[in-house]
Protein backbone atom coordinates (compact mmCIF):
# COMPACT_ATOMS: atom_id res chain seq x y z
CA UNK A 1 0.00 0.00 0.00
CA UNK A 2 1.32 3.43 -0.92
CA UNK A 3 2.15 5.66 2.01
CA UNK A 4 0.24 8.89 2.58
CA UNK A 5 1.79 12.15 1.36
CA UNK A 6 3.67 14.01 4.06
CA UNK A 7 1.08 16.78 4.25
CA UNK A 8 -1.74 14.21 4.66
CA UNK A 9 0.14 12.49 7.46
CA UNK A 10 0.54 15.82 9.23
CA UNK A 11 -3.17 16.54 8.84
CA UNK A 12 -4.01 13.16 10.37
CA UNK A 13 -1.70 13.86 13.31
CA UNK A 14 -3.36 17.22 13.82
CA UNK A 15 -6.81 15.63 14.05
CA UNK A 16 -5.79 13.06 16.69
CA UNK A 17 -5.77 14.34 20.28
CA UNK A 18 -2.37 14.28 22.00
CA UNK A 19 -1.61 11.45 24.43
CA UNK A 20 -0.69 12.61 27.94
CA UNK A 21 1.03 10.28 30.38
CA UNK A 22 0.01 10.79 34.02
CA UNK A 23 2.08 9.35 36.85
CA UNK A 24 0.40 7.44 39.67
CA UNK A 25 0.58 7.54 43.44
CA UNK A 26 1.85 4.47 45.23
CA UNK A 27 0.94 2.77 48.50
CA UNK A 28 2.34 -0.25 50.28
CA UNK A 29 0.23 -2.77 52.19
CA UNK A 30 -2.65 -0.80 53.71
CA UNK A 31 -4.32 -2.77 56.49
CA UNK A 32 -7.00 -0.15 57.01
CA UNK A 33 -8.63 -0.94 53.66
CA UNK A 34 -11.88 -2.90 53.61
CA UNK A 35 -10.13 -5.56 51.55
CA UNK A 36 -6.47 -5.32 52.59
CA UNK A 37 -3.87 -6.25 50.04
CA UNK A 38 -0.49 -7.78 50.72
CA UNK A 39 1.02 -6.01 47.71
CA UNK A 40 1.96 -2.46 46.86
CA UNK A 41 -0.44 -0.78 44.46
CA UNK A 42 -0.54 2.23 42.15
CA UNK A 43 -3.56 4.52 41.90
CA UNK A 44 -4.66 7.91 40.61
CA UNK A 45 -7.51 10.17 41.64
CA UNK A 46 -9.72 10.50 38.59
CA UNK A 47 -9.82 14.30 38.86
CA UNK A 48 -6.42 14.35 37.08
CA UNK A 49 -7.48 12.54 33.94
CA UNK A 50 -10.95 14.11 33.90
CA UNK A 51 -9.26 17.53 33.81
CA UNK A 52 -7.04 16.29 30.99
CA UNK A 53 -10.00 14.99 28.98
CA UNK A 54 -11.89 18.29 29.41
CA UNK A 55 -9.01 20.06 27.71
CA UNK A 56 -8.93 17.58 24.83
CA UNK A 57 -6.14 15.18 25.77
CA UNK A 58 -6.04 11.39 25.85
CA UNK A 59 -4.81 10.31 29.31
CA UNK A 60 -2.62 7.24 29.89
CA UNK A 61 -1.77 6.17 33.44
CA UNK A 62 1.90 5.32 33.96
CA UNK A 63 2.83 2.55 36.43
CA UNK A 64 5.67 3.01 38.88
CA UNK A 65 8.13 0.70 37.19
CA UNK A 66 11.66 0.66 38.58
CA UNK A 67 13.14 -0.88 35.44
CA UNK A 68 15.00 1.97 33.76
CA UNK A 69 14.77 0.40 30.31
CA UNK A 70 10.96 0.77 30.46
CA UNK A 71 11.07 4.57 30.48
CA UNK A 72 11.99 5.17 26.84
CA UNK A 73 9.27 2.82 25.46
CA UNK A 74 6.71 4.62 27.62
CA UNK A 75 7.88 8.02 26.42
CA UNK A 76 7.56 6.81 22.80
CA UNK A 77 3.80 6.64 23.41
CA UNK A 78 3.46 10.16 24.77
CA UNK A 79 3.06 13.70 23.48
CA UNK A 80 2.97 15.29 26.93
CA UNK A 81 3.50 14.43 30.58
CA UNK A 82 1.72 15.26 33.83
CA UNK A 83 3.51 14.52 37.12
CA UNK A 84 0.75 14.12 39.69
CA UNK A 85 0.64 14.86 43.41
CA UNK A 86 0.98 12.38 46.25
CA UNK A 87 3.36 11.42 49.04
CA UNK A 88 6.67 12.99 49.98
CA UNK A 89 9.90 12.94 48.00
CA UNK A 90 12.61 10.99 49.83
CA UNK A 91 15.34 13.47 50.94
CA UNK A 92 18.01 10.94 49.95
CA UNK A 93 17.40 11.97 46.32
CA UNK A 94 18.57 15.50 47.03
CA UNK A 95 21.47 14.47 49.24
CA UNK A 96 19.96 14.86 52.70
CA UNK A 97 19.13 12.59 55.63
CA UNK A 98 15.49 12.10 56.62
CA UNK A 99 15.12 14.56 59.47
CA UNK A 100 11.39 15.26 59.39
CA UNK A 101 9.38 12.80 61.49
CA UNK A 102 6.20 12.75 59.40
CA UNK A 103 7.49 11.80 55.95
CA UNK A 104 5.47 9.32 53.90
CA UNK A 105 7.86 8.15 51.20
CA UNK A 106 7.72 5.72 48.28
CA UNK A 107 11.28 5.58 46.88
CA UNK A 108 10.24 3.35 43.97
CA UNK A 109 7.99 6.12 42.69
CA UNK A 110 10.76 8.68 43.16
CA UNK A 111 13.20 6.58 41.11
CA UNK A 112 10.69 6.14 38.27
CA UNK A 113 9.59 9.76 38.11
CA UNK A 114 13.10 11.20 38.36
CA UNK A 115 14.15 9.09 35.38
CA UNK A 116 10.93 9.94 33.53
CA UNK A 117 11.32 13.70 33.98
CA UNK A 118 14.99 13.77 32.99
CA UNK A 119 14.52 11.64 29.87
CA UNK A 120 11.36 13.51 28.84
CA UNK A 121 13.29 16.75 29.21
CA UNK A 122 16.02 15.46 26.90
CA UNK A 123 13.36 14.73 24.29
CA UNK A 124 11.67 18.11 24.60
CA UNK A 125 8.36 16.62 25.77
CA UNK A 126 6.08 19.27 27.37
CA UNK A 127 5.48 18.67 31.08
CA UNK A 128 3.27 19.97 33.84
CA UNK A 129 3.74 19.00 37.48
CA UNK A 130 1.32 19.37 40.39
CA UNK A 131 2.12 19.68 44.13
CA UNK A 132 4.46 16.75 44.95
CA UNK A 133 5.06 16.60 41.18
CA UNK A 134 6.53 20.11 41.24
CA UNK A 135 8.76 19.16 44.16
CA UNK A 136 9.92 15.99 42.37
CA UNK A 137 10.58 17.97 39.19
CA UNK A 138 12.70 20.46 41.13
CA UNK A 139 14.77 17.61 42.57
CA UNK A 140 15.17 16.11 39.07
CA UNK A 141 16.79 19.40 38.01
CA UNK A 142 19.20 19.38 40.97
CA UNK A 143 17.17 21.46 43.43
CA UNK A 144 16.19 20.57 46.98
CA UNK A 145 13.22 20.88 49.35
CA UNK A 146 12.17 21.88 52.81
CA UNK A 147 11.40 18.47 54.29
CA UNK A 148 8.63 19.82 56.54
CA UNK A 149 7.44 23.43 56.63
CA UNK A 150 6.52 23.15 60.35
CA UNK A 151 10.23 23.25 61.20
CA UNK A 152 10.50 26.61 59.40
CA UNK A 153 8.80 29.16 61.66
CA UNK A 154 8.56 31.85 58.98
CA UNK A 155 6.04 29.81 56.95
CA UNK A 156 2.29 29.62 57.53
CA UNK A 157 0.38 26.33 57.57
CA UNK A 158 -0.16 25.05 54.02
CA UNK A 159 -1.83 21.76 54.98
CA UNK A 160 -5.54 21.01 54.85
CA UNK A 161 -5.90 21.27 58.65
CA UNK A 162 -8.19 18.24 58.77
CA UNK A 163 -10.22 19.13 55.67
CA UNK A 164 -10.31 16.58 52.86
CA UNK A 165 -12.02 18.69 50.19
CA UNK A 166 -9.35 21.30 49.44
CA UNK A 167 -11.46 24.30 50.43
CA UNK A 168 -8.63 26.08 52.21
CA UNK A 169 -7.18 28.74 49.89
CA UNK A 170 -4.66 31.54 49.88
CA UNK A 171 -3.41 34.19 47.46
CA UNK A 172 -0.34 33.82 45.26
CA UNK A 173 1.56 36.44 43.26
CA UNK A 174 2.63 35.54 39.70
CA UNK A 175 5.70 37.02 38.04
CA UNK A 176 4.76 39.16 35.06
CA UNK A 177 6.49 38.04 31.86
CA UNK A 178 6.62 34.39 32.98
CA UNK A 179 5.03 31.49 31.11
CA UNK A 180 2.55 31.10 33.98
CA UNK A 181 1.54 34.74 33.67
CA UNK A 182 1.17 34.37 29.89
CA UNK A 183 -1.20 31.43 30.51
CA UNK A 184 -3.34 32.85 33.32
CA UNK A 185 -3.01 36.57 32.47
CA UNK A 186 -3.35 37.62 36.11
CA UNK A 187 -0.81 38.75 38.68
CA UNK A 188 -2.74 37.61 41.76
CA UNK A 189 -5.02 34.57 42.08
CA UNK A 190 -6.45 32.38 44.84
CA UNK A 191 -5.32 28.74 44.98
CA UNK A 192 -6.04 25.75 47.20
CA UNK A 193 -3.36 24.34 49.46
CA UNK A 194 -2.37 20.91 50.75
CA UNK A 195 1.34 20.28 51.28
CA UNK A 196 4.05 20.30 53.92
CA UNK A 197 7.14 19.96 51.71
CA UNK A 198 8.22 22.94 49.61
CA UNK A 199 10.82 23.95 47.06
CA UNK A 200 13.92 25.39 48.74
CA UNK A 201 16.76 25.82 46.23
CA UNK A 202 15.41 25.97 42.68
CA UNK A 203 16.96 23.45 40.29
CA UNK A 204 19.36 24.34 37.48
CA UNK A 205 17.53 25.63 34.39
CA UNK A 206 14.37 26.37 36.39
CA UNK A 207 13.11 29.66 37.77
CA UNK A 208 10.48 30.43 40.42
CA UNK A 209 7.55 32.37 38.94
CA UNK A 210 4.89 32.50 41.70
CA UNK A 211 4.97 32.88 45.47
CA UNK A 212 2.52 32.68 48.35
CA UNK A 213 1.50 36.25 49.11
CA UNK A 214 1.78 35.98 52.89
CA UNK A 215 4.98 34.00 53.43
CA UNK A 216 6.85 33.77 50.12
CA UNK A 217 6.61 30.00 49.65
CA UNK A 218 7.45 29.13 46.03
CA UNK A 219 4.17 28.23 44.28
CA UNK A 220 5.34 27.74 40.67
CA UNK A 221 8.51 26.92 38.75
CA UNK A 222 9.21 26.73 35.03
CA UNK A 223 12.07 26.33 32.57
CA UNK A 224 13.81 29.57 31.70
CA UNK A 225 14.59 29.18 28.02
CA UNK A 226 11.77 27.31 26.27
CA UNK A 227 8.63 27.38 28.44
CA UNK A 228 7.99 23.66 27.95
CA UNK A 229 7.97 22.73 31.63
CA UNK A 230 5.68 24.15 34.30
CA UNK A 231 5.16 23.14 37.91
CA UNK A 232 2.50 24.44 40.30
CA UNK A 233 2.29 23.78 44.04
CA UNK A 234 -1.50 23.84 44.25
CA UNK A 235 -4.09 21.39 42.87
CA UNK A 236 -5.76 22.92 39.77
CA UNK A 237 -7.41 19.58 38.93
CA UNK A 238 -9.54 20.01 42.08
CA UNK A 239 -10.47 23.64 41.42
CA UNK A 240 -11.21 23.67 37.68
CA UNK A 241 -12.10 27.34 37.57
CA UNK A 242 -10.96 29.37 34.56
CA UNK A 243 -7.49 29.89 36.04
CA UNK A 244 -7.13 26.14 36.46
CA UNK A 245 -8.50 24.95 33.12
CA UNK A 246 -6.15 27.15 31.11
CA UNK A 247 -3.20 25.30 32.66
CA UNK A 248 -4.43 21.99 31.23
CA UNK A 249 -5.26 23.73 27.95
CA UNK A 250 -1.65 24.91 27.78
CA UNK A 251 -0.32 21.38 28.27
CA UNK A 252 -2.62 19.99 25.57
CA UNK A 253 -1.68 22.75 23.12
CA UNK A 254 2.04 22.25 23.81
CA UNK A 255 1.66 18.47 23.43
CA UNK A 256 -0.18 18.94 20.12
CA UNK A 257 2.74 20.95 18.77
CA UNK A 258 5.19 18.30 19.96
CA UNK A 259 3.07 15.61 18.30
CA UNK A 260 3.28 17.33 14.94
CA UNK A 261 7.07 17.50 15.17
CA UNK A 262 7.54 13.79 16.00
Amino acid sequence: MDSLPANSARMNKKKIAPVIGITCSMEYDEKGRRYPTAYAFDFLKRSYYEAMKRSGGIPILLPNTTKGNNVHPLLNLLDGLLISGGNDVDPVFYGEKREAKNLNITPERDVFELSLVRKARNRGIPMMAICRGMQLMNVAFGGNLYQDFSTEKSFRDHTLEGSTIYRKKHAIIIQEGSKLFDIIRKKRIMVNTSHHQMVKKVGTGLVATAWSEKDGVIEAIETEEDGLILGVQWHPELMMDKNSKVLFDWLIQSASRYKLKK
